[in-house]
């Protein structure tokens, strides 16, 4: 998978994320930790992907905190390894896994 895919896989899942009420935090790849800004997505992104795995930390629409363990090499969909349990995370990571899996 080329890097672009991993970008684009990021991007995606942000935008499902976002779109089902969750409200990025923080992304942490390692080297640095980024805060969300909403003027600048592209570049959460990239620090996300900028590495081979990082933290995504977000509140979901209850406003519980969760985060998302992100690594990038794996096949399409499989970006997300493992992440905080709720039933709204597990319908979007579904989602989004089925997506890039169909």
């Amino acid at each position: 998978m080329k890097r672009t895919d991993y970008d684009r896989e990021t991007r995606d899942l942000i935008a499902r994320l976002r779109a089902a009420g969750f409200v990025p935090l923080t992304v942490d790849n390692g080297e640095a930790v980024t805060k969300w800004d909403e003027e600048n997505q592209q570049a959460f992104a990239d620090e996300a992907a900028a590495c081979d795995e990082s933290l995504l930390r977000c509140t979901d629409p209850n406003g519980r905190k969760v985060t998302l363990y992100l690594v990038y090499g794996n096949g399409p969909g499989e970006l997300v390894c493992d992440y905080t349990a709720t039933p709204e995370l597990e319908a979007v990571v579904d989602a989004f896994y089925n997506a890039h899996n169909a």
